[in-house]
């Protein structure tokens, strides 16, 4: 069976991400894609809960197992399919957003991006949370749907293991544990230092290492994190811009402002208004 459900892009288009489509299958024995691809800026992300699949590789094929997943990024050809003897059962997420591109980064070039979420229930549950909400397909719940997108992005960044790098397992845990911490506690002063003392190497190493895992430098991530927590102050808060730039960790309200611009295309005023008032829009 193949259900799903989709969703109009809306006019705001400042989400990180986004999702057009999500889906379940279970009982489909001849189901397979190949050679599809996508355009610049959409997704395509399964997760395979029961049964057994495959990907085809550059270098050969690639067994799929129950709590292991894969993402298709822009401009790959995906080739993918379920064994007729075992069928899957995966979930499946289509997403659009600019964002997606820097969050995962160098993850989208190349070989598709295989993962293992074993073990790993929030995910599945923010799947079936995502599925209930596109159910409705409400206008309203338009934030929900790009808020638990992203989260579901962030979750498999964080909390998977990634089977296409052959790097240190237990350094990987490391980054990713401080990846974690950095999100958490993105408004506190975050040295270097510190964090790679964390995964006990030198800020160097910790900077390579950490871009390799998360597809970007240490401070971008920081950035990125305090520019999405200072967006939930931005809209549900009338603290001035100035206030905000420093709670959400920017010791310059001018720096703040110039990353945010870079990030979002507009400054945090013009996006407060924007937000707050959905009519403005272009």
């Amino acid at each position: 069976m193949y259900e799903a459900h989709f969703l109009a892009k809306p006019d705001f288009n400042r989400f990180p991400a986004y999702p057009i489509g999500v889906g379940h299958i279970f009982d489909e024995p001849n189901h397979f894609v190949n050679g599809m691809r996508y355009a610049e800026n959409f997704y395509n992300i399964h997760f395979v809960v029961r049964g057994s699949g495959w990907l085809r590789t550059s270098v050969g094929s690639v067994e799929l197992k129950p709590g292991m997943g894969f993402v298709y990024a822009e401009d790959q050809y995906q080739h993918f399919g379920t064994y007729a003897d075992d069928p899957w059962e995966v979930w499946w997420i289509y997403l659009s957003g600019e964002g997606i591109r820097d969050l995962i980064g160098d993850k989208r070039i190349g070989e598709v991006w295989a993962f293992s979420f074993e073990g790993n229930t929030r995910l599945i549950a923010l799947m079936e949370e995502l599925w209930e909400a596109a159910g409705k397909n409400d206008m309203a719940c338009v934030p929900r749907y790009a808020a638990l997108s992203y989260e579901i992005l962030l979750e498999i960044l964080l909390h998977t293991v990634d089977l296409n790098a052959p790097s240190e397992p237990g350094l990987v845990h490391a980054i990713r544990r401080a990846a974690e911490f950095m999100r958490m506690n993105c408004a506190k002063d975050l040295p270097l230092q510190k964090l790679a003392d964390q995964c006990g190497i030198s800020p160097a190493y910790f900077s390579r290492t950490f871009h390799m895992q998360m597809g970007m430098p240490p401070l971008t991530y920081l950035n990125m994190q305090r520019i999405e927590l200072s967006k939930q102050m931005l809209i549900t808060t009338s603290k001035p811009v100035k206030q905000i730039a420093l709670e959400a960790g920017f010791s310059k309200p001018s720096y703040y402002i110039e990353r945010f611009r870079f990030a979002e295309g507009v400054t945090p005023s013009v996006f407060r208004d924007r937000y707050m008032r959905p009519e403005a829009l272009p």
